[in-house]
């Protein structure tokens, strides 16, 4: 394929209106590899509103739709869907477009069970389409300098990671069905984040002894973080006084890598007072301090004779953005650290992620984060919650496999997954 790949967004709400921007963020910088020829919502408001910033950003309005087999089927130059809805409905809705023959992107995490990964994956592979996962966290250009430190050994061999986070309260994050274990639960949609993150770092994981907790029974009041003015999702949350999460908050879990590294991952939404935030690789030479991500602050090398790396220090010790590279583009400001409304990182990381995909289509080649690499994500924070549910370590081969599912159980019976 050559040219333009002409896309539908489906999906127009919260995070539909987030890689709208996305979008936008490609035309501006010249870098139309994509045209958003059609929008889709069940929601029919959502997907005019959606078309109506399209005509605005990227100066064409796309054909609006709110059932996805009619835009499949009237559609027929379409080339590949961006499919951004709740995740219990990315197998379905991805196995239809590759049935009609087109590639398709998926939002994070890339389905609600390893089971329905699997699917996806074995859908691609029937139909001969690309599939691709988008994952923003690893398009940081942030993490991108900790990944290269570490191929260039700047601080040894690594052996130990600690990865934390402790914040948010008793509050709702950004929407009310991310506490809900049947639609993904809040573990699952931002721990796949980490789980990518962790292994593009390290490596796969082997095992995994996690546990999880529930220690906010009721949640009240929205963090809004991150979200796009005016987005919809806004208005409906307003409405939304308190959650009583059946999805866990809390999970505490030590990694033992193929590579014989360790780690130790603890996520909480349960945190009060002031966050916390860890990230720091150990090595046998040093340690890697990475920031919070799109927070744009730098990273922090120390090694044991004393000496700091940091800031553009980091840019003379190793080249880790060829001109041509796409984050170069998309970051004019700096590499090493940036100050930008949290907003404008959120689409130009979006953007990356499509520029990735589309360019992938256009040149057949492999997206960075395919499916494969996607279903590892999910299967990995998933062994956290099977090691919860055995009292005991578990393969982390064996949750991918699907031959340890029990936590995952009721979600597939309630969603027909088989």
């Amino acid at each position: 394929m050559e040219g333009v790949v002409r896309i539908g967004l489906v999906g127009c709400g919260f995070m539909g209106t987030r890689h709208l921007y996305g979008f936008k963020e490609l035309y501006q910088r010249g870098l139309k590899v994509m045209e958003l020829t059609a929008v889709c919502d069940i929601r029919e408001e959502n997907a005019e509103r959606v078309a109506d910033l399209a005509k605005v950003h990227l100066g064409k309005r796309p054909t609006v739709y709110k059932d996805f087999a009619r835009m499949l089927m009237e559609e027929t130059e379409l080339d590949a869907v961006d499919i951004v809805v709740d995740p219990p409905f990315h197998h379905v809705l991805a196995d239809l477009a590759f049935q009609a023959g087109k590639h398709v992107i998926v939002e994070k995490p890339m389905a609600i069970t390893v089971r329905a990964c699997q699917r996806m994956v074995d859908s691609s592979k029937r139909w001969g389409k690309t599939l691709a996962v988008a994952e923003n966290y690893r398009r940081d250009p942030l993490n991108r300098l900790v990944k290269v430190a570490l191929r260039e050994n700047v601080i040894g061999k690594p052996y130990m990671v600690l990865q934390h986070l402790i914040e948010g309260g008793g509050r709702i994050a950004i929407t009310p069905w991310r506490h809900v274990k049947e639609r993904g639960g809040i573990l699952i949609d931002m721990g796949v984040h980490y789980a990518d993150l962790l292994q593009y770092f390290l490596g796969e994981v082997d095992s995994v002894y996690g546990d999880l907790r529930m220690f906010e029974k009721v949640r009240k009041g929205i963090d809004r973080t991150g979200w796009p003015a005016g987005a919809k999702a806004e208005e409906e949350a307003k409405k939304v006084e308190e959650v009583k999460p059946t999805a866990e908050d809390t999970a505490l879990a030590i990694l033992r890598f193929e590579n014989g590294a360790l780690g130790q991952w603890m996520m909480s939404l349960a945190g009060h007072g002031e966050r916390l935030w860890q990230r720091i690789v150990y090595g046998s030479k040093g340690r890697i301090d990475a920031p919070l991500d799109r927070s744009g602050k730098p990273i922090a090398v120390t090694l044991d004779d004393g000496s700091r790396i940091s800031g553009e220090g980091i840019l003379e010790t190793f080249t880790v953005f060829p001109d041509e590279d796409v984050t170069v583009k998309l970051f004019p400001e700096g590499l090493t650290h940036y100050e930008l409304p949290f907003q404008e990182v959120d689409r130009r990381l979006i953007a990356i992620e499509l520029y990735d995909f589309a360019d992938a289509v256009i040149q057949g080649r492999k997206p960075e984060v395919d499916g494969p690499d996607g279903l590892k994500a999910v299967a990995l924070t998933y062994a956290i919650c099977e090691s919860a549910y055995l009292n005991q370590p578990v393969k982390v081969r064996d949750v991918e496999n699907g031959k340890i599912s029990n936590y995952q159980r009721e979600i597939d019976e309630a969603r027909g997954i088989n």
